[in-house]
């Protein structure tokens, strides 16, 4: 829809520029498209908006809909005249009676139908004034009639349509379905064959119109025409849609129709168009008009609560303000109250309830006003268990580390079951068969996850993968003496294989068991617990190279080698090494609360210090007993050299470690730390026969 500014100045007063009006009626809901500047014929130029009107905006499809929603929202005044007043004055004796007869077969399909007579015109040259107004919009003068028509249809949003009298059969018009296979010639040139279902204007013998989209040739407007049948219509929008669809034909008409028209603005349209032809065409229009209105529409009234508005819109309107912001777009509220009946005018037809209302309100006072304001709702925490969290925990902490997780079936075959029972079984526990296998290599639940595990790595090297680092948490079962089936959550990790090239490992160096129990303690560090272990001796491992793992004086499972006799590490060929712990063992160990240690003020003071020691001494209990003499002032030891070579005598070994010292009350001074270094020193020389290597 194309606005010529100018033309709006017609109706209502706009002091800001053209960009800040077009801003306003963005935001009020009719988005401008473009604003450029027109040249008219003659050289002068005009400012022209083009909107984008949504479907339920009819109403603006009009200069004078738009001047409504402008003056509106810039508060101004409204200009408009009164056309059916004058037209009492401007018509002539001779009744439109004598002169046509309308008759409505279809008054569910065309609810309002009027036609006017003006006689004795002249068609010819539009003046220019009415050339420059149609020329602005992108609409070309024809004549002065239909130019006319044009014209009042951009203003007022009302479709019009001039016959011309002499060319109606009969001087008849009948609203009416069309015959099967009637032909029609429309304005554009176009030849139809209608259907039954075509609403047509006809005249005593022939459709004249297409109903609401297009005029025939067999009627229109020409140079010889002295007498016009002025008409001005309502049309049911979904019938146009559905001919304008069906038959091709789109207008400015049908665009209008399809959208709902004002049922009371028919005859006000339709008399300034027939005020006009008699001043620019020189016609006498007759004495009254044929209307055709079997259900004269009744007023709409909306209740509108002040309480709802402010609770929609999140705003403190009073009912006075409510009543001066509806004014503004035509509406009518007899008494501002709590509870108000607004009257809604007939050029609204969207609106037909109470949050209608509501938002006609938030746009006149300007949607940036509303506050945002965030929705109260009642939200339900998602908890995430602890087994939740340590199951997160073991996958974040194996993947970052090279492994890859599997996934396998809960089955297994039954002597795996029982081969790997002791995993977390004891001796009186059965493992559990199924009655319906799949095959009988699945006919067992599952009493440990390494048989799938190994199964895998003999799969993966069989297609040429050397080193293997593989993961997998999941469920082991079994059932008790006493007949209670047990689930268990486990985690199984077995690493195998040559280490990759990189720059960080020795090459030929294969993964070892220390491998796979570095990555455990790392776990464990992220669970705030301190690994422990003891020998294992299950028949699937190898003594002396496999352990039980403790968290204080819990068990938690097994690391070791897997013994190279049992029969899927056999057929590898490979030295591999297991890890399996239980989860639930695992979850219980964790405490439930957690201190918070602020962080320190002072600085730490570090010493290094490098002992020499007999090679059965362990750097666990050297760091131990250093940490237990330096306390509470020393916070770290670490070992960050082990050495043991031709420089040192044979049965010793040289160990360094980078110890930390810290106070939370004050900066420790070397007259502080000097003395405790040297007790430190003692306390190995004593307790571990340890000296200072030179």
């Amino acid at each position: 829809m194309k606005v010529q500014v100018d033309w709006l100045k017609e109706y209502t007063e706009i002091d800001v520029p053209t960009d800040e009006l077009g801003r306003v009626l963005t935001m009020a809901g009719l988005e401008i498209e473009s604003h450029e500047t027109v040249q008219l014929p003659d050289g002068e130029k005009s400012e022209v908006l083009e909107l984008n009107v949504t479907p339920n905006r009819g109403y603006c499809l009009s200069h004078i809909g738009v001047a409504r929603e402008v003056s509106a929202l810039l508060n101004k005044s409204l200009k408009l005249s009164d056309p059916l007043e004058s037209l009492k004055v401007e018509s002539g004796a001779v009744a439109v009676e004598d002169r046509v007869s309308v008759e409505n077969l279809e008054p569910e399909l065309s609810p309002r139908y009027c036609a006017l007579v003006i006689e004795n015109v002249k068609v010819g040259s539009s003046p220019k004034w009415l050339k420059d107004r149609l020329a602005a919009i992108g609409l070309r003068p024809i004549n002065n009639i239909v130019d006319i028509t044009n014209f009042v249809m951009m203003e007022y949003g009302q479709p019009l349509h001039a016959f011309d009298r002499d060319l109606l059969a009969g001087n008849k018009i009948i609203i009416r379905r069309a015959k099967k296979g009637e032909a029609f010639s429309s304005l554009d040139g176009t030849e139809l064959k209608l259907d039954a279902d075509a609403l047509v204007i006809a005249d005593g013998e022939k459709p004249v119109a297409l109903a609401g989209i297009m005029g025939g040739t067999n009627s229109q407007v020409s140079e010889t025409t002295r007498h016009v049948v002025l008409e001005s219509a309502c049309f049911d929008p979904a019938t146009v849609r559905q001919g304008s669809k069906k038959y091709g034909l789109r207008s400015d008409s049908s665009y209008r129709f399809e959208r709902g028209v004002d049922l009371h603005g028919v005859v006000s349209a339709q008399a300034r168009a027939a005020l006009l032809m008699k001043e620019l065409a020189g016609g006498e229009i007759c004495s009254g008009r044929v209307d055709i209105y079997p259900e004269a529409g009744k007023p709409t009234s909306i209740p509108l609560r002040v309480s709802r508005v402010n609770q929609l819109l999140g705003a403190s309107f009073n009912a006075e303000q409510i009543q001066n912001l509806l004014s503004r777009l035509g509406m009518e509220i007899a008494k501002p109250s709590e509870t108000m009946q607004v009257k809604i005018p007939s050029f609204r037809p969207d609106l037909s309830r109470e949050v209608d209302l509501i938002e006609e309100i938030a746009r006149i006072d300007g949607f940036d006003k509303v506050g945002t304001v965030f929705p109260m709702a009642g939200v339900r925490p998602v908890k995430v268990s602890a087994r939740q969290n340590i199951i997160k925990k073991v996958r974040e902490v194996f993947c970052c580390t090279g492994f890859s997780e599997t996934v396998h079936f809960s089955f297994i075959e039954a002597g795996h079951a029982e081969e790997f029972k002791s995993a977390f079984a004891s001796d009186k526990d059965q493992s559990i068969v199924l009655k319906n296998p799949l095959s009988s290599e699945s006919d067992t639940m599952r009493t440990s996850l390494l048989p799938g595990l190994l199964k895998t790595a003999a799969l993966n090297l069989s297609k040429g993968q050397k080193p293997l680092k593989l993961f997998e948490v999941g469920g082991v079962y079994f059932v008790n003496p006493s007949g209670e089936r047990t689930e268990k959550a486990v985690l199984s990790a077995i690493v195998l294989g040559p280490y990759e090239l990189t720059p960080w490992k020795p090459r030929g160096k294969e993964y070892d068991f220390y491998d796979l129990k570095g990555v455990l303690e790392t776990l464990l560090e992220h669970l705030h617990l301190k690994l422990q272990t003891s020998p294992d001796s299950r028949p699937f491992l190898m003594p002396g190279k496999s352990v039980r793992v403790h968290v204080g004086d819990r068990e938690l499972g097994y690391l070791g080698q897997m013994a190279p006799e049992q029969g899927l590490v056999n057929e590898m060929g490979q030295n591999v090494y297991a890890l399996e712990l239980d989860l639930g063992a695992l979850e219980n160990t964790l405490s439930s609360t957690r201190r918070f240690q602020p962080i320190a003020k002072f600085p730490e003071t570090y010493r290094d210090i490098s002992i020499l020691v007999d090679r059965p001494v362990t750097s666990q209990r050297a760091a131990d007993l250093i940490l237990k003499t330096g306390s509470p002032l020393i916070q770290k030891v670490e070992l960050y050299d082990h050495f043991e070579g031709k420089k040192i005598q044979a049965d010793k070994k040289s160990l360094t470690f980078a110890l930390s010292f810290q106070s939370a009350e004050r900066t420790l001074s070397d007259e502080e730390v000097n003395p405790l270094f040297e007790k430190i020193v003692q306390t190995l020389k004593s307790e571990l026969g340890a000296s200072l290597r030179e």
